[in-house]
């Protein structure tokens, strides 16, 4: 179970940046050092679908053999919620 919870923190962590990075996209880049910016961005626009994914399927995988999830259900919601925004940003958006 550690490593479900390790992979909804990073998940979060990564959808927190997300966010960020909607954010910056719609306004201006107001982060003043350019290796943040580029690692708010990397982790925002790439990392955190792919996060986000695995832990979406590990918490189905989970909840699917009737085993009990010992994590917030805030938590869980918010990485849900994040990922179907991530899901319209990502392919309904561009085109």
């Amino acid at each position: 179970m550690r490593p479900l919870l390790f992979a909804t923190r990073m998940a979060f962590i990564c959808n927190i940046l997300f966010v960020l990075c909607l954010i910056i996209q719609r306004t201006y880049d107001f982060i003043p050092s350019k290796d943040l910016s580029a690692m708010v961005l990397l982790l925002g626009w790439i990392v955190a679908p792919i996060q986000n994914i695995i832990a979406n399927i590990w918490y189905g995988l989970v909840l699917l053999s009737k085993s009990t999830i010992r994590l917030p259900l805030w938590i869980v919601a918010f990485n849900l919620v994040i990922l179907l925004i991530q899901f319209f940003v990502h392919f309904i958006l561009p085109s």
